[in-house]
C-alpha cells in the first residue's frame, strides 16, 4: 500500500514569448508583482530561429526568455499560476491579439513540467482547464531526456543547460 506523501515545494518558471524587450520587460514587472521577484532569467533570444508559429498573431521578431521565481510553490499551485499568466496575457493585448504569451511551469528535482490550456494524448488534465506536460525529465546520473514532444525553443542547449544548472545550483543543493 501506498502512502500519501506531500511533495516537496517546486520552483516556478516561465516561459516567456514577447513582441519587444519592453513588452517583456512589462511583464516581467506584472509577474513579479503576482509571483514575487525574479530568481534569475535568460537574456532575450530571438524566437525565429524555433518556429514562426505566433507571428500570425503576435508578429514577427519575436523574443524568447525563460524566467524562474525566487519563491517555491506547492506544486499544486500550477492552475492558478496558468490562470494568473493568462490574465497578465489579456491585460497586455493589443485589439485581441497578445503581446506576449507566458506559460508557468514547475522545475522539481525530477522534471519540468509546464502549464497550457491545450489537451493532447500526452498531456494530463490538472483542473480548470489547465493540463500539465512533462517538457524533459532529469535521470539520478543528472542526465536529461528530452521527449518526443518537447518543443524545439525548450530542447535548445541553452534552455536546457539554463535549466539544468538551476536544478543543480537551488534544488539538489
Amino acid at each position: 500500500m501506498g502512502i500519501e506523501r506531500r511533495p516537496e515545494p517546486a520552483l516556478l518558471v516561465m516561459g516567456v514569448l514577447g513582441s519587444s524587450e519592453e513588452t517583456l520587460n512589462e511583464a516581467g514587472s506584472r509577474a513579479e508583482y503576482v509571483f514575487g521577484p525574479l530568481l534569475r532569467s535568460t537574456a532575450p533570444i530571438p524566437f525565429e530561429k524555433f518556429t514562426s508559429y505566433y507571428e500570425k498573431e503576435m508578429g514577427p521578431d519575436l523574443l524568447r526568455s525563460y524566467w524562474v521565481f525566487a519563491e517555491p510553490i506547492a506544486r499544486g499551485a500550477l492552475v492558478e499560476a496558468k490562470l494568473a499568466t493568462n490574465r497578465i496575457e489579456r491585460e497586455m493585448s493589443i485589439g485581441n491579439k497578445r503581446t506576449v504569451n507566458l506559460d508557468p511551469g514547475l522545475l522539481t528535482p525530477e522534471s519540468l513540467v509546464m502549464a497550457t490550456t491545450k489537451p493532447y494524448s500526452h498531456r494530463v488534465y490538472i483542473s480548470k482547464a489547465i493540463y500539465g506536460e512533462v517538457a524533459f525529465m532529469f535521470r539520478k546520473d543528472g542526465g536529461i531526456d528530452l521527449l518526443p514532444w518537447t518543443y524545439p525553443d525548450y530542447s535548445d542547449s541553452v534552455v536546457v543547460d539554463f535549466f539544468s544548472r538551476i536544478r543543480k545550483e537551488i534544488l539538489l543543493s
